[in-house]
Formats: structure tokens, C-alpha cells, sequence
């Protein structure tokens, strides 16, 4: 049986929600590289992740935050790695619980 994930955040008050993404994680297909349109993962790292990652793409911006894709050469896995949040939008939120929500963290 072939397994699919979708990548989720969670906020503050425990609420799940999809995170747009051109990746798609799933086993039950090869791993595809049709960067910018869509990339096909598998749902989980290899050994080989840890030394053969490499960025696909340029650094892209969405949201307030600045990311790159870095996929496996050997494997295929494939990561959305955030480089930074807009310092803007932390000056605009400016409060603790903003920015544990920034950070994906609880109070």
C-alpha cells in the first residue's frame, strides 16, 4: 500500500493545516526532480541525505519567509529549509507569542 503525506504546521491552539508546497511526499512513486512545477519525494531520508543534499532553485520568499529546496542526488528526498523570517514582520507582531508562533513553538 502506497503511503502520501502532505507537509502540516500546527499553531498555537493545536489546529493543523496544510503547507503549500510544490513537493509531494509519497512511496508509492519514483522520486522526480520537475523543479519549479513539482518534485516527488519519498516520505522519508536516507543515510545518504546527511551527504548528498544539494539546493534546487533559488532562494524563494512566501509569506514573510525566505526558503530553498534542497533535495538528496542519490535519493531523491526533498526538504523546504527555511533560511529566515522577514525581520518586518516580526517588528509588526512584536510580542512572545507571535514570534513562538514564528517559530512553530508553545507558550
Amino acid at each position: 500500500m502506497a503511503v502520501s503525506s502532505t507537509p502540516v504546521y500546527v499553531d498555537l491552539t493545536g489546529a493543523r493545516h496544510d503547507m503549500a508546497t510544490i513537493v509531494e511526499y509519497t512511496d508509492g512513486k519514483k522520486p522526480t526532480n520537475a523543479y519549479p512545477d513539482r518534485i516527488i519525494s519519498p516520505l522519508a531520508p536516507g543515510l545518504c541525505c546527511y551527504s548528498k543534499m544539494e539546493q534546487i532553485g533559488n532562494e524563494q520568499r512566501e509569506e514573510g519567509w525566505s526558503f530553498i529546496y534542497k533535495r538528496c542526488k542519490k535519493c531523491g528526498f526533498t526538504v523546504r529549509q527555511v533560511i529566515a523570517r522577514d525581520p518586518q514582520v516580526i517588528i509588526k507582531k512584536g510580542s512572545r507569542f507571535d514570534y513562538q508562533e514564528m517559530v512553530g513553538g508553545q507558550n
